[in-house]
């Protein structure tokens, strides 16, 4: 019985960090990873709510910023291009989010940032969907001898998939009350037990 509380436990611990691909939540941070490297991801809807910030999946549909802000200073010196195509699949929430798919890539996107340098370290980006859907977002960065792809799908204008934020970390606390009072109740019926057995 502790087992299945305790998988349950670690179930729901790992959707507080929960992603899509290479877009991950990192406690109060949103990061992509390219290959070795890091940068900060940063999601806006001015016209939806101004100070709300989304980690990949967009909560309505209109004008979108993102923002990507380097935390390695390398990149500084490499491309970045930012593509989305448009899928009518949803993401799976597993390792194969951030699968490369070489035919995906060679799609017409659904918008495109050309591949150039950053050397604020810092890349904005504005589009305006104007019809919710499923996407998936590709950030390739090139240097001297080396490339890197990260895959993200994501969502515009669609409820999240799975548990609702709110609702996480009261069913965890629910989970680890309920576990405490089966430790307990046991306790109690295993101490007459073990007074009989002195006798």
């Amino acid at each position: 019985m502790y087992k299945v509380f305790y998988v349950l436990i670690l179930a729901f611990m790992s959707t507080l960090s929960w992603g899509h691909g290479g877009v991950a939540n990192d406690g109060n941070q949103c990061k992509l990873s390219v290959g070795p490297y890091m940068m900060n991801f940063s999601g806006y809807q001015p016209e939806n709510n101004v100070s709300k910030q989304f980690c990949d999946d967009m909560p309505g549909v209109g004008k979108s910023i993102i923002v990507l802000d380097f935390i390695d200073n390398k990149l500084r010196d490499m491309t970045v291009n930012f593509r989305v195509l448009k899928t009518d699949s949803a993401a799976q929430g597993n390792a194969d989010d951030g699968v490369i798919n070489e035919a995906e890539l060679a799609q017409k996107p659904f918008f495109e940032i050309p591949a150039k340098h950053y050397p604020t370290g810092s890349m904005t980006i504005s589009q305006d969907f104007k019809e919710e859907g499923h996407f998936i977002g590709y950030v390739i960065v090139e240097g001297e001898n080396e490339k890197f792809i990260s895959r993200f799908p994501f969502s515009v204008g669609l409820p999240p998939a799975g548990i609702p934020e709110v609702l996480k970390i009261p069913i965890v606390a629910f989970i680890i009350i309920i576990l405490i009072m089966v430790w307990f109740s046991r306790k109690k019926s295993a101490v007459p037990n073990e007074k009989e057995t002195d006798d």
